[in-house]
C-alpha cells in the first residue's frame, strides 16, 4: 500500500506539472485566436476593399466628367492622379492632395450622376485592446479543468495487486503521450500566427517612385502628342506625365450650336469651371495670380479681334530685352563649321506688314553671333528679300545651285540653319505652300512666292551634316489684320515636307492657316521667343529634356510647342500649334545645364 500511494503521488505531481506547462506557454500563441483578434484580422481586407471601391468610384466621375480615360480598376494609378490635378485646380481643391478628402468626394457627388459608394472611414475599428485584455481569460479558464479533473484517482483505484512493476510502466507511457499531444495542439496555433501576420502587412504596395530632379520647369506635365514625340527621340525612359486635353474659353457671341459644331469638328474642348477675364495679361502674371488665389484663369476673346500684338517699332529695346532669354548659357567656342541664313521680311509693297519680322530677325542673329557660336562673316543677313534674292540664294528651281550651296560645298561638314520671318501662303486648290517675297502680290502667290517644296529639294541636296529650318510664318489664304478665334485652321495644306528628310529638321511657327502670335513682353513672335529660350538651356531641363546638358531638336521642339500653345491658351483664349518635321535628330546647342528660373 506504501508503494501504491507514493506511485499515486508521483502521478499526481507529474500531471500537475504538465498541466501548469501547458498554462505556462500557452499565453503567447492561443491569444491569437481569440474570437476578438480572428474579427480585427478579418477586418482589414474589408477595409482594403472599400477603399478600392471608393477608387474606382473616384475614377467613374473623372471619367463621367471627361478628366479620366483610363481603367476603372480602384487602383490610384498616374491617369488617376493626374485627373485628380485637373479635377481640383478646376474647382478650387488645390489644398487636397488626396482624391479620397472629404471635400473632394462632396464636389464629386454634386457633379457625378453615379451612386454614391460607402467610403473608407472607419479606418481605426481594428481595436488592439480587446486583444490584449482577451489573453488572460482563456489561461485561467483552462487551468482548473485539467486540475479539477482526478485523473490519479481511477488510476489508484483501478490498479491491480500483484506486479507494481507492470503498472508504473503504462502511466508513465500516458504522461508523456499527453505532453506530445499538448505540443501537438500548440503547433497549428503557432502556425495561425505565422499565417495571420502578413494579412496585417498586405498594405497597398506601391513601389516609389525615382525622385524628380530639382532643377527642372515651372509646368506639370505634357500633351500627348508631345510625350511621343520625345519618346521616339529618347525612347520609353521618358518620365512625363500626359496632361488631359487642354480646354478654351468660348469666344463671345458665338451660340450653342456653333459651339458644339466646332468642338465636333476641329476637337475644341470648351472650358467649364475657369474663372473668365477679359483683359490682355501675361503669361508670368496670369500663373501667378493663379497659384496665390488657387483659381483658373482664362481670358475670353470677342467675336472678333485684331491680331494680338502690335510692334512697338523700337527695334534695339527689342534686343535689349530679348537677351534675358539667354544671359545664363556661357558664350560657346566659334564654330568655323556653323552657317546660318536669316531672312526678315517686314515691310511689304502690296500686303499688310509683318509687324515683327524685323525683330524676330534680329534676335535670331544676336542669339546664333553671341551665344551660338556662329560668326558674323558665316551668316547671310537680309531683310525684306525680293523673289530674285530667295532664288540667288536657295536657286530658282529644283536641283539648282544657290549662294547656300556654294558655301555649303567648301566646308563638308557644314552645320546650315536657315531662319525666316515673314508671310507665307497656301494656293488656291490648297496644293502648294510659298514663301512671300516683299514684292508678292495678293492671291498671286503661283507667280510671286517661292515655292516650299523648291526649298525643301534644295536643301536636301546640300552636302551638309544637317540642316534646320525655322518658319516664323504663317500659310493661310488671306493676310488680314483681324482673327477669328479661336483661330483654328484654315486650309488643308501642311507647310511640312510630305516625307521627313534624311538630313533636313524643319519646325513652324504654325500649320495649315493658322494665325501665329505675338509676344507683347518682348515685341517677338510666340514662336521665336520660345525657341530661344529653349535652344538657351531651357528645354534640356525636366519633364521636356533628359538633363544631359544638350538641347536636341526634339527637346526644342517640345519645349517651343508646349509654352507656345500655353502662352496662346493664356494670355489670349486663342490656339496656335507649331508643327515639325524630322527623321534624326540632332543636336542643336550644349548650354550645359541652365539654371531654373520662373518662365
Amino acid at each position: 500500500m506504501v508503494g501504491r500511494l507514493g506511485r499515486g503521488r508521483s502521478l499526481v505531481i507529474g500531471l500537475v506539472f504538465s498541466v501548469v506547462g501547458v498554462a505556462v506557454f500557452a499565453p503567447s500563441s492561443m491569444a491569437v485566436v481569440t474570437p476578438e483578434t480572428e474579427a480585427s484580422q478579418a477586418a482589414l481586407p474589408e477595409l482594403l476593399d472599400k477603399k478600392a471601391e471608393a477608387t474606382a468610384r473616384v475614377q467613374r466621375c473623372f471619367a463621367e466628367l471627361g478628366y479620366y480615360k483610363g481603367p476603372i480598376d480602384g487602383k490610384a494609378n498616374d491617369a488617376t492622379w493626374t485627373a485628380h490635378w485637373f479635377f481640383k485646380t478646376e474647382h478650387g481643391l488645390k489644398a487636397y492632395s488626396n482624391f479620397l478628402a472629404e471635400p473632394v468626394r462632396k464636389k464629386l457627388d454634386e457633379l457625378c450622376k453615379i451612386e454614391p459608394v460607402a467610403e473608407p472611414e472607419p479606418v481605426a475599428e481594428a481595436e488592439p485592446e480587446p486583444v490584449v485584455e482577451a489573453e488572460p481569460e482563456p489561461v485561467v479558464e483552462i487551468e482548473p479543468e485539467p486540475v479539477v479533473v482526478l485523473e490519479p484517482e481511477p488510476v489508484i483505484d483501478s490498479e491491480p495487486d500483484p506486479e507494481p512493476e507492470e503498472t508504473a510502466s503504462p502511466v508513465e507511457v500516458e504522461t508523456d503521450a499527453d505532453e506530445v499531444d499538448v505540443t501537438a495542439a500548440l503547433e497549428p496555433e503557432m502556425e495561425l500566427e505565422l499565417e495571420l501576420e502578413p494579412v496585417a502587412e498586405e498594405e497597398p504596395p506601391e513601389p516609389p517612385e525615382p525622385p524628380l530632379p530639382s532643377t527642372r520647369l515651372d509646368i506639370e506635365c505634357l500633351p500627348e502628342d508631345l510625350i511621343g514625340h520625345l519618346r521616339k527621340a529618347h525612347g520609353d525612359g521618358v518620365r512625363a506625365r500626359a496632361c488631359l486635353s487642354a480646354c478654351l474659353p468660348s469666344p463671345a457671341g458665338l451660340s450653342q450650336s456653333q459651339l458644339d459644331d466646332m468642338q465636333n469638328r476641329y476637337g475644341v474642348t470648351w472650358c467649364r469651371g475657369c474663372l473668365q477675364i477679359e483683359a490682355h495679361l501675361s503669361l508670368d502674371d496670369v500663373r501667378r495670380i493663379e497659384r496665390e488665389g488657387n483659381l483658373d484663369l482664362c481670358t475670353t476673346p470677342p467675336r472678333q479681334l485684331p491680331r494680338p500684338g502690335i510692334g512697338n517699332g523700337n527695334i534695339v529695346k527689342s534686343f535689349t530685352r530679348i537677351r534675358e532669354l539667354y544671359r545664363a548659357l556661357p558664350p560657346a567656342a566659334e564654330d568655323e563649321d556653323a552657317i546660318a541664313v536669316i531672312i526678315g521680311n517686314g515691310a511689304y509693297d502690296n500686303l499688310p506688314a509683318a509687324a515683327t519680322a524685323r525683330s524676330d530677325a534680329g534676335a535670331m542673329y544676336f542669339f546664333l553671333t553671341e551665344h551660338l557660336g556662329f560668326r558674323q562673316d558665316h551668316i547671310i543677313d537680309l531683310r525684306d528679300a525680293k523673289k530674285a534674292d530667295l532664288e540667288r540664294l536657295f536657286g530658282a528651281a529644283p536641283g539648282s545651285d544657290g549662294e547656300l550651296a556654294r558655301l555649303v560645298r567648301a566646308r563638308p561638314h557644314a552645320k546650315v540653319i536657315v531662319y525666316y520671318s515673314g508671310h507665307g501662303a497656301t494656293n488656291a486648290d490648297h496644293s502648294e505652300t510659298y514663301l512671300l517675297p516683299v514684292d508678292a502680290e495678293p492671291y498671286r502667290e503661283e507667280r510671286g512666292g517661292y515655292k516650299l517644296s523648291t526649298l525643301y529639294a534644295n536643301l536636301a541636296a546640300l552636302k551638309a551634316k544637317s540642316v534646320l529650318l525655322l518658319l516664323e510664318s504663317e500659310f493661310g489664304r488671306d493676310h488680314d489684320a483681324h482673327l477669328l478665334p479661336p483661330n483654328l485652321p484654315e486650309t488643308t495644306s501642311t507647310a511640312l515636307p510630305p516625307e521627313p528628310l534624311s538630313t533636313v529638321t524643319v519646325l513652324a511657327a504654325a500649320d495649315r492657316g493658322q494665325r501665329r502670335l505675338i509676344d507683347t513682353r518682348y515685341d517677338i513672335g510666340l514662336f521665336t521667343r520660345y525657341l530661344i529660350e529653349g535652344m538657351a538651356g531651357r528645354a534640356d531641363l525636366y519633364p521636356v529634356g533628359n538633363g544631359d546638358g544638350m538641347v536636341d531638336s526634339a527637346e526644342s521642339y517640345v519645349y517651343t510647342a508646349a509654352m507656345v500653345r500655353l502662352s496662346a491658351r493664356k494670355t489670349f483664349g486663342l490656339l496656335q500649334q507649331p508643327v515639325y518635321s524630322s527623321l534624326t535628330t540632332p543636336v542643336l546647342s550644349n548650354p550645359g545645364v541652365a539654371d531654373p528660373k520662373p518662365n
